[in-house]
């Protein structure tokens, strides 16, 4: 009966997540130019250094009466390596979003492909919770928030 329980809440919490990740998209995508990255990050709240564990991109299952609404989710597992700025206790953290501004997905896309190159993949990243009531809440990819990534060099030498 718990393991139902549990569940239920799990897929609950997902479907949740993906809603409002793209709901959020609309919204955002209508509003003013984010502010410059240092402003973001005077305005942040948490700001941690991470890598991207793993990142995925994959149908969300949602439906929707719009043919244009956002069929892809994007999952990006961070690995905490420290905090930065604030209070953050946990040493791993997952984003959600979808694959279109704002925010960096190809950044993201760029760390998880050189994840384990010490020294040249960890990035700064705020974690903006979004809070969905009744105690539930995840961090958002797809909005304006403050990040900083290495400059890497894959041209020619």
């Amino acid at each position: 009966m718990l393991k139902a329980s549990l569940n239920a809440h799990a897929r609950l919490f997902c479907a949740a997540v993906l809603v409002l990740s793209f709901t959020g998209l609309r919204q955002t995508a209508a509003m003013a130019p984010c502010p410059s990255q240092k402003e973001l990050l005077a305005k942040a709240k948490v700001v941690v250094e991470a890598r991207v564990r793993s990142l995925s991109i994959s149908p969300s299952g949602l439906t929707a009466a719009d043919d244009n609404f956002p069929k892809q989710l994007v999952r990006a597992d961070l690995e905490i390596k420290k905090v930065i700025k604030g209070k953050f206790a946990e040493k791993e953290a997952i984003v959600y979003g979808v694959p279109f501004p704002p925010g960096p997905i190809t950044e993201l896309a760029s760390m998880a492909l050189i994840y384990g190159y010490e020294g040249h993949d960890t990035f700064e990243w705020e974690l903006k919770q979004v809070d969905m009531g009744s105690g539930l809440a995840w961090f958002r990819i797809n909005d304006c928030i403050y990040y900083n990534f290495p400059e890497l060099d894959a041209g020619p030498r």
